[in-house]
């Protein structure tokens, strides 16, 4: 688990520019020097956060009900994706 959430920091530390760039904000004048330090834990104390909840709810169900359900959720998706798609791509044709 130690090595996940440090490869999940590095992540964010790494994507840090980017987000910086797209909220238009300089994070190193004076006052906003605590700012990516505000975005790096708060990523830390979610990620922790679902890790727990979604490991008791993997103890109550069972480890396959929820892959079960994860997979059928990302199917689900990638379909609705992918009809709203080819609809937007018949919509002119009439």
């Amino acid at each position: 688990m130690p090595m996940a959430a440090t490869v999940n920091a590095s992540i964010v530390i790494i994507s840090l520019p980017a987000i910086f760039r797209g909220i238009q904000l300089n994070p190193l004048t004076p006052g906003n020097v605590s700012y990516p330090l505000w975005m790096l834990m708060g990523y830390l104390v979610v990620s922790a956060v679902l890790v727990v909840t979604l490991g008791r709810l993997g103890d109550i169900y069972g480890r396959s009900a929820c892959t079960t359900s994860g997979s059928r959720s990302s199917r689900w998706a990638r379909w609705r994706s992918r009809s709203t798609r080819s609809r937007a791509r018949r919509a002119p044709c009439g």
